[in-house]
């Protein structure tokens, strides 16, 4: 897909649909807030009854050719973001990152020029939706 001269909300609204659309399909309940003021973008029920609140980035184009890096400071001591759900729009990968205050995320999506795997933070390591909750961790 691109990126069409997109409004920043457009964009936004297509990754949360995409991460909706994956949830939905996971059987996880997905409790939408009224307005996107207070760093989330919506919450998910957990299999045991807790709840987790998602901030939703959405990448259309990496800087990087072998890894895309999301800018999360603007939730960082916020503790009102429990995970970081990640939407990579030319491959169409989602990553659903613990959230413990980080400014930003890299995260490898192709194995880099010098094969370096050892300290590569790979995209597929979250294509899961975490069943816990972060705060604390």
């Amino acid at each position: 897909m691109e990126d069409l001269k997109l409004t920043s909300q457009k964009k936004g609204a297509i990754g949360e649909l995409a991460v909706k659309k994956y949830l939905t399909q996971h059987n996880y309940p997905i409790y939408e807030t009224l307005v996107d003021d207070d760093h989330i973008d919506f919450l998910v029920e957990l299999p045991h009854g807790a709840f987790s609140r998602v901030q939703v980035k959405t990448v259309f184009k990496s800087r990087f050719p072998t890894s895309l890096e999301v800018r999360t400071e603007r939730h960082t001591n916020s503790e009102r973001v429990d995970v970081i759900a990640i939407y990579y729009v030319p491959k169409d990968l989602i990553a659903f990152v613990p959230y413990n205050n980080e400014k930003h995320f890299v995260l490898a999506i192709s194995h880099s020029k010098n094969n370096q795997l050892k300290t590569r933070n790979w995209i597929y390591q979250y294509s899961e939706f975490p069943d816990f909750i972060s705060r604390g961790k």
